[in-house]
């Protein structure tokens, strides 16, 4: 009960305190930053027609700026953009059986189609990368994409491509195009892709 006494008695010292303070400095002025500047009045004219002496700076003693007149070039017309080339035809992915490297039926028309596109471009060289899916060892996987690559390049050979313009390489499991652990997802991993380096 003591301990509340002296906290509102010194809860009350400093209320008081704080409208001491408050209450004195209300009588004062404040100022501010432009009153506290001394006012300096300048030279006033004396009557009106004094004003209306004041005589703007004749030509005379304006520096003449002399402007000289340069040729425009001309500017050529704009060529107009040429249009649009045509997309790239995109080269077909073959797909395999499993445990399989023997050219399908359903794949030999991908494979023409690469093939009539890789001859009408004789100077593109064409990569075929073997992939399987993520079942088996990755050594064994790697064969296999080997063999995969090496029927497809076989096949290409066949219908007439040139043997400079097929390079192959396996990447066997290592670089899967569908991550899911089911027939469909394994069925789109077997496959040989094509591509231009």
């Amino acid at each position: 009960m003591l301990l509340q006494i002296r906290r509102h008695r010194h809860g009350l010292v400093l209320w008081l305190i704080v409208l001491t303070v408050v209450s004195g400095c209300s009588g004062r002025r404040l100022m501010t930053a432009v009153e506290d500047q001394a006012f300096q009045p300048g030279p006033s004219p004396t009557s009106v027609g004094e004003a209306a002496k004041v005589v703007p700076p004749t030509r005379a003693e304006e520096p003449e700026m002399l402007v000289a007149e340069q040729p425009v070039a001309s500017v050529p017309p704009a060529k107009p953009a040429p249009p649009p080339a045509e997309p790239p035809a995109e080269l077909s992915d073959v797909y395999f059986d499993f445990d399989q490297y023997a050219i399908r039926g359903d794949a030999r028309s991908a494979l023409k189609r690469n093939a009539d596109l890789l001859k009408s471009q004789p100077n593109q060289t064409l990569v075929i990368e073997g992939h399987c899916d993520e079942r088996g060892t990755s050594a064994y996987n790697l064969v296999l994409g080997e063999r995969r690559a090496q029927a497809a390049k076989r096949y290409l050979q066949d219908l007439g491509l040139a043997l400079s313009q097929i390079h192959i390489t396996s990447y066997g499991k290592e670089r899967p195009f569908c991550t899911k652990h089911s027939e469909a997802c394994w069925q789109s991993n077997r496959r040989t892709h094509f591509r231009q380096p």
